[in-house]
């Protein structure tokens, strides 16, 4: 019976250690960086801010 409780125990840190070295890695992985200026294609048009189409309008749609 301590031995099963001994291993459980032991079996948590174990997993908790492997979590925090995978959670270490992903986060403190260097991306790699793009260059400064991004090709023309995707600059935004000059025109200004872009409208979105999801928005309401109407003001009373909303339910109230």
């Amino acid at each position: 019976m301590y031995s099963m409780r001994r291993l459980t125990a032991f079996a948590m840190v174990a997993l908790l250690a492997l979590t925090m070295a995978f959670a270490v890695l992903g986060c403190g992985a260097k991306k790699e960086e793009a260059s400064s200026t991004p090709p023309a294609s995707e600059t935004p048009p000059a025109g200004g801010m872009m409208s979105d189409s999801t928005m309401m309008s109407d003001s009373s749609s909303m339910g109230h």
